[in-house]
């Protein structure tokens, strides 16, 4: 690529020392460089292991992304029982589905587990979902836009709620904060709520992934009433559950 490219990715590399990620529309600016132009570099320097591709941008290779650094410590949480609950749930993915995605480290995981799945369609609002996701050949990702939340991650409000209603999807994979089996899925602030309803609201079925130690315990706003659920991915079988209006699937150990 000559000396002008090698000009261009030392500029790159020296300003990512201070910022740890960068908008391509940064680096347009910064190098003088078409849009086009950058974008070939990107892909040169990311073959050299000099950075790594972002959505939109790009960072340092010893950089974590935004939603490696949020989920971090949360997704250390009952890890293992989330990453079984995840791979059982991809389980029930088949390629040509239209899916709806919820936020939240299980479902963070679960979208891991459908790489091999186009071709694919996805409805989220939730950001760990482009990062998983966004560059896999054949699955296309509608991002319903809203106000952004920083400490979830995922967008929300009226926008959010109005772009669902757009959207019919064959299953939504919802999380939880707290599952009472005899009144339903709750999360702990309103705003939740009201997009899990939204995003329950456009599908044919909804499967709640949920580990065990969230069962019994109850949130102060309803997400979705037992009627709403179809079905159930947990960790290991609980007696309360037994009864409950909907299958239970129980990822194995």
């Amino acid at each position: 690529m000559g000396r002008c490219f090698d000009i261009r990715q030392k500029k790159i590399l020296d300003c990512l020392q201070c910022e740890p990620e960068l908008k391509v529309s940064d680096l347009v600016t910064l190098t003088g460089a078409s849009i086009a132009t950058v974008r070939r570099d990107l892909l040169e320097m990311e073959k050299n292991g000099l950075i790594v591709r972002t959505f939109g941008g790009v960072r340092a290779v010893d950089q974590k992304s935004l939603v490696a650094r949020t989920f971090e410590q949360r997704s250390a949480l009952q890890n293992p029982e989330k990453q079984r609950i995840a791979a059982k749930a991809a389980e029930l993915v088949f390629p040509g589905m239209t899916i709806a995605i919820d936020s939240g480290t299980t479902c963070m995981n679960f979208a891991a587990f459908l790489k091999n799945k186009a071709p694919l369609r996805i409805v989220t609002s939730a950001l760990a979902v482009i990062e998983t996701l966004g560059g896999v050949p054949g699955i296309e990702i509608n991002l319903v836009g809203g106000k952004f939340r920083l400490d979830n991650l995922d967008f929300y409000g009226a926008v959010s709620i109005g772009n669902f209603k757009q959207f019919h999807v064959d299953i939504a994979f919802m999380g939880c904060d707290a599952l009472l089996p005899d009144k339903g899925a709750f999360s702990h602030d309103q705003e939740s709520a009201a997009i899990s309803q939204a995003m329950s609201s456009c599908a044919s079925r909804l499967i709640l992934l949920c580990d065990s130690k969230k069962i019994g315990n109850s949130g102060a706003f309803l997400a979705f009433p037992p009627n709403k659920i179809d079905q159930i991915v947990t960790d290991s079988a609980s007696k309360v559950l037994s009864g409950a209006g909907y299958d239970i699937i129980v990822a194995d150990a």
